[in-house]
């Protein structure tokens, strides 16, 4: 993204969060929680992390976390929770593709990759989605949740191209879809609305399947 598309975009987020205590809802998805429980802890990237539900989840669980988010107001509330729980959660204020672009030519890769309620338009979504998958390790998992197109006018963006559908997640390059369904209730925000979730393995391992 063009550093001038990243500061109007780091600009809006800030005041969106500037506006509220909390923004989104504290717990960590529960399909998140359901799905990364059996799995031995290692490194995860949360790509969006917002204030940080999940990445404080994850850090509580052992894994190595990595937080990257544009608005420097939602990373600050997740150093500020992540400090006063005794956690270690790195946090860094990039545009999602730059940083995973920069941790692949730096031969960086991770063992989760997290992208909860990220709503980029019909260009963004293949681009964050491969190089989400492509920051796999061999056997690394990947985890989408997002706003299903039917939740139009009810939760999350108002413009329809930037919600998902299933078909949007049935084919991530490298990714081995394990689950890929439709979740109904709470979901960013407490508000009743249909969310599609993904949890998928880089080719490569046979890793740890989670019932489904």
């Amino acid at each position: 993204m063009p550093a001038d598309q990243f500061h109007a975009l780091r600009d809006q987020w800030d005041r969106r969060y500037a506006e509220a205590p909390q923004l989104f809802r504290a717990e960590p998805d529960e399909s998140l929680a359901e799905f990364v429980a059996p799995l031995p802890p290692g490194t995860a990237v949360d790509l969006g992390a917002g204030e940080g539900r999940n990445s404080l989840w994850l850090a509580r669980q052992g894994w190595d976390v990595t937080a990257v988010d544009a608005s420097a107001v939602a990373l600050g509330r997740l150093a500020e929770a992540a400090a006063r729980s005794g956690l270690s959660v790195r946090t860094v204020g990039e545009d999602l593709v730059t940083f995973l672009a920069a941790a692949r030519d730096a031969g960086d890769t991770f063992d989760l990759a997290v992208l909860a309620y990220i709503h980029p338009d019909a260009h963004g979504r293949p681009e964050i989605l491969s190089a989400a998958a492509a920051s796999l390790t061999a056997g690394g998992h990947l985890f989408v949740v997002g706003h299903h197109l039917s939740s139009l006018g009810v939760a999350g963006p108002p413009q329809a191209e930037r919600l998902y559908t299933e078909d949007d997640l049935r084919r991530v390059p490298g990714i081995d879809v394990l689950s890929l369904e439709l979740r109904h209730g709470d979901s960013d925000v407490s508000a009743p609305g249909t969310d599609v979730v993904l949890w998928g393995r880089r080719h490569g391992s046979v890793g740890v399947t989670p019932a489904s």
